[in-house]
């Protein structure tokens, strides 16, 4: 049990970096984006591209970081910020439209076969204290704890990043301010597909890379972000991780075929107990 609850933690903190980026566009400029897991599988075939080029794994995982920054501050600046402030259901349209467009761009430059991204930690099982845990496990874990403490820490104690969570907050006194929010949306965009892209190289060895890789992950992401609070981003974190052990341990004592159903329904019966979500505030309804 041990095992499977170290795998669902690993999992399910992919779905927490996920969710994670939506939360933070959702909290910074109202845009539900579904696109999201869409980027993160560019991400993912762009760092198979580099790899084939010959880089270090080191240089990939850098420029992937860095292309999934430009493409998110590119998606803000041409199309996003045209919808910001508009009814929520046209910019749920558009970022579907990207969902479609990004899954077929995918298909015309890669095609459909499905490509391995080799991972940067051991894939030899780890003894610890007798329970056999998976190299890949510990280090994604590892890594989605870096960089969520680095994401927190910018907020917390960087002027750009309290900036940032005042323009979240009150985007009209954050620009009576003298805010810049329309750079602070570009960073909201660049920073969230940071993190779709750190998830992409995160699960691309376990799923390999092809073009609806991210589409599963995608849906327990948005259960994920509904579950700890749409406007929480630790609340994000921690749904993330409520469904990938459960999903996981769903598996183990009941059946693979209730492994998807089953977090779904943890989600359903805990919203009951708490509309807002786990971490949510119960004003969180804005943007």
């Amino acid at each position: 049990m041990l095992q499977m609850i170290v795998s669902g933690v690993a999992l399910g903190a992919i779905y927490g970096l996920l969710a994670l980026g939506i939360v933070m566009v959702f909290k910074a400029t109202g845009i539900l984006n579904f696109a999201h897991g869409e980027a993160a599988m560019l991400s993912a075939f762009v760092a198979c591209t580099l790899v084939k080029l010959g880089l270090p794994l080191w240089a990939v995982m850098l420029l992937t970081l860095i292309f999934g920054a430009a493409l998110g501050m590119l998606i803000e600046r041409f199309i996003i910020r045209r919808f910001i402030g508009k009814a929520l259901l046209s910019s749920a349209i558009c970022t579907l439209g990207l969902f479609l467009l990004f899954g077929d761009l995918s298909i015309w430059i890669w095609g459909k076969d499905t490509r391995e991204l080799p991972s940067i930690f051991p894939s030899a099982p780890i003894d610890i204290n007798g329970v056999i845990v998976s190299g890949i496990d510990l280090g994604i874990v590892a890594v989605c704890s870096v960089l969520a403490a680095a994401l927190f820490a910018f907020f917390k104690f960087t002027r750009l990043g309290i900036a940032m969570q005042a323009t979240m907050e009150n985007p009209t006194a954050a620009r009576l301010m003298g805010i810049q929010i329309k750079r602070i949306y570009a960073l909201a965009w660049g920073l969230s597909h940071v993190m779709a892209a750190a998830a992409g190289l995160l699960i691309a060895p376990l799923t390999f890379v092809h073009f609806s890789m991210m589409q599963h992950a995608l849906h327990f992401a948005f259960a994920a972000a509904v579950l700890g609070g749409i406007g929480s981003m630790p609340g994000a974190l921690l749904g993330g991780v409520i469904i990938g052990v459960s999903s996981n341990l769903t598996g183990l004592y009941l059946s693979s075929q209730w492994k998807d159903a089953v977090p779904f329904i943890v989600m359903l019966a805990i919203l009951i107990l708490k509309p807002h979500g786990l971490l949510a505030r119960s004003q969180v309804k804005k943007v």
